[in-house]
């Protein structure tokens, strides 16, 4: 499988435009649930300007400005990164070596052509082989030797750029042996700086760095020029530039940078102090800073003050939620909810501002949507929450930070506590947990406060925090089923009752088909496992691999794991065959409409063949040489959007191929899993899905782990071969 980068999944601009009204009309309502809060009181704040006030922090916050410069300053530090280009450092030693190859062969002519002259100067007969024994290149007079036609002939062999007469009457004097030794010494030295890494900036650098290795060697000049020239032409730089390393060094040193926080009544700004762009930032974000003072409105600075929440919390959807800000039932969902406990909480505050209704919100939140999901809602909820529970002393008041405290922990621990959220139970569990939370917390500010603990209040404050978590658990266990009624959700409580064998669907598969009822049982147990090590939802796909091939109870007879003899595809025409199989797709979200099941668990259904084709009748249908539209025989389902659609089309594929092999070893399971797992990704049917190289090599371990099991040996009784 060739790697590929899984992006971000983005948010289209048809879903952008959903979620900018489903957002704007919730804003509406809950600005008008809120219109009783009051506005806070704030400074007139100029960047640039003398502090009018010493303004100390209300809460703590991260000054963003002075963290992303220290982050800057992180980044900047880090050293850029090189690998080497071994082909860089091949290529030059490469070049190292012709060159003196060329010089070995050029001191060789030479000395022929030398050898040639001796013999053609003397009077008497002197046998080569003696000359060529009483050669010594050293004791010749090689400038007087040489003539221009020699000259031209020797740079002709050795190229004339860089060598000089001079380094060619070096040459001369210098014998095979003496000319590898030099070759063995240059190449030892450039192998040093090609080994630890030659950037382009340090070329010439290096080159002086030989040349004085070099020098040192050979004091000789011309020995020393002649043994450079090929470094000088050759050198090359072979450290590139690796971006990625680079700003992965850099990631690690911002990963290391601590934010710059100011902690609860810390000052931000003394009076008299110019104020800077970081501390302005700062006091926005505290919404200390006043436009016009007393001139604002109530509900202007009421609708800024929700519309700011809702934007935040619209930012942080949109760069950290995209899944669910694709998703307009989901959407649906929290708006509602948003709603629901702003609705609850403007009455409830009037009673008291100590009644939290948050709580519902984040547990339903976590139940219907995602815990993840909850746990921002949670803090939006819980700054609406600040400001309706201060409606008499004013946004920024002791009563609203209270409130947001004891909303943002204790609404955060509640959805900690659902950590197995499949039981109704867990709701009074996380209830009772984020009560007891809470009850800590208002001992705690009660501790801390300026004012001294009266034992009444403090009962009371912790009645009231008990009771709210109590209370939240309570109405999420009588409301959950209105939710999944209304909004199809599979909730891990849903799923666990369609899990059940006695739903309608799986008694009909378990009768009518039981092979396909097999088939998906052990496709379940494949699916979750595969789930379960990547960090899917293995429960939904448990499910949807339970009844991912319903659709086949219209006619079970034509599917192999039912035939118990004869096959009636034999009696049908490829074409025909194909079309009952992939009919099975859309019969299957049929039944599943019937029998209202989950959204979540319908995509499963629809996704888990993708848009391949039915590979044997389509095979069939080409050898049989009739002309072939392949679209007839390719699945009418799109291809797997999510973990969980991807993971069942795996477990689908994998469990039907390797319950075909006859007697298969865990290699050649193993050899199977990872061959069909490389099918559907080269086939792209993977791609629109979040999986990534290594998701797919751990479904692959977690499937063969579950084969283990089945594939175990036995003990063969007597009478067995």
């Amino acid at each position: 499988m060739s790697p590929r980068k899984i992006k971000r999944r983005t948010v289209s601009k048809r879903q952008a435009a959903i979620g900018v009204i489903i957002g704007a009309v919730t804003l509406l309502v809950v600005f008008a649930l809120v219109a009783l809060c009051i506005t806070p009181v704030k400074y007139e704040v100029s960047e640039g300007e003398a502090a009018p006030a010493t303004i100390a922090a209300s809460r703590d916050i991260t000054d963003t400005i002075s963290t992303d410069a220290a982050i800057q300053a992180a980044r900047d530090a880090v050293s850029l990164m090189y690998t080497v280009d071994d082909a860089v450092s091949t290529q030059v030693k490469s070049e190292i070596s012709a060159y003196f190859e060329d010089l070995v062969v050029a001191s060789e002519y030479i000395k022929q052509k030398y050898i040639d002259a001796e013999v053609a100067s003397l009077s008497y007969y002197v046998a080569r082989e003696a000359l060529e024994q009483k050669y010594d290149p050293t004791k010749i007079e090689w400038q007087e030797f040489f003539d221009g036609a020699l000259l031209s002939e020797i740079h002709a062999m050795i190229g004339t750029e860089g060598i000089s007469d001079e380094l060619v009457y070096a040459l001369a004097a210098l014998d095979e042996a003496a000319l590898l030794n030099i070759k063995d010494d240059v190449k030892d030295i450039a192998a040093v700086s090609l080994d630890n890494g030659i950037q382009q900036e340090h070329v010439q650098t290096e080159i002086d760095g030989i040349r004085r290795e070099i020098e040192a060697l050979y004091p000789d000049g011309y020995i020393g020029d002649l043994a450079l020239v090929p470094v000088d032409a050759s050198l090359s730089a072979n450290m590139i530039f690796d971006e990625e390393a680079t700003e992965q060094a850099r990631m690690m040193a911002q990963q290391d940078v601590v934010d710059v926080v100011y902690k609860q009544s810390q000052t931000i700004v003394v009076q008299d102090d110019i104020v800077s762009a970081a501390q302005m930032k700062v006091l926005q974000e505290l919404g200390v800073v006043g436009g016009g003072g007393a001139d604002f409105k109530l509900y202007i600075g009421m609708f800024i003050f929700i519309l700011m929440l809702m934007g935040v919390y619209g930012a942080y959807m949109y760069q950290f939620e995209s899944e669910t800000l694709g998703d307009t039932r989901k959407l649906l969902i929290i708006a509602t909810i948003v709603v629901v406990v702003v609705a609850i909480s403007v009455p409830l505050a009037r009673l008291d501002y100590r009644i939290l209704p948050v709580f519902f919100g984040t547990m339903l939140v976590s139940v219907l949507v995602s815990r993840k999901s909850a746990l921002a809602l949670g803090v939006l909820l819980a700054f609406v929450a600040g400001a309706i529970s201060s409606w008499s002393t004013g946004i920024l008041s002791v009563t609203m930070l209270r409130t947001v405290m004891m909303t943002v922990i204790g609404g955060s621990v509640s959805v900690f506590a659902l950590y197995k959220p499949g039981h109704r139970t867990a709701l009074i569990f996380s209830g009772l947990v984020a009560g007891l939370v809470s009850v800590l917390i208002a001992v705690l500010i009660n501790m801390v406060g300026s004012v001294p603990i009266v034992a009444g209040n403090l009962w009371l404050d912790s009645a009231y925090a008990l009771g709210s978590g109590l209370l939240a658990g309570v109405l999420a266990i009588g409301t959950l089923p209105i939710w999944e009624a209304i909004f199809r959700v599979s909730t891990p409580t849903k799923l666990l009752e369609l899990s059940n064998p006695n739903h309608p669907l799986l008694k009909r598969l378990t009768i009518e088909a039981p092979g396909t009822y097999h088939h998906s049982i052990l496709t379940a147990n494949l699916a979750e496992a595969g789930a379960d090590a990547i960090g899917a939802n293995a429960l939904l796909c448990r499910v949807g691999a339970y009844y991912h091939d319903v659709g086949k109870l219209e006619g079970p007879r034509y599917f192999k794991e039912n035939q118990k003899g004869d096959n009636p595809h034999d009696e049908l025409s490829p074409a025909v065959s194909a079309k009952i199989i992939t009919d099975h797709l859309t019969d299957g979200l049929e039944y599943a409409q019937k029998y209202k099941l989950p959204r979540d668990v319908q995509k499963v259904m629809a996704q888990h063949h993708g848009n391949t084709t039915v590979a044997y009748f389509l095979h069939k249908a080409k050898e049989s040489g009739e002309k072939v539209n392949e679209a007839a025989f390719r699945y009418a389902g799109s291809k797997p959007s999510s973990k969980e659609a991807a993971v069942v089309m795996l477990a689908d594929t994998v469990e039907a191929a390797v319950r075909s092999m006859d007697d298969p070893d865990k290699e050649q399971v193993k050899d199977m899993i990872n061959q069909l797992i490389r099918t559907r990704y080269n086939d792209g049917q993977l791609d629109e899905c979040p999986l990534n190289r290594r998701d797919l090599n751990t479904i692959a371990k977690a499937f063969l782990t579950t084969f283990e099991g089945a594939f175990h040996d036995r003990v063969k009784y007597p009478g067995q071969e």
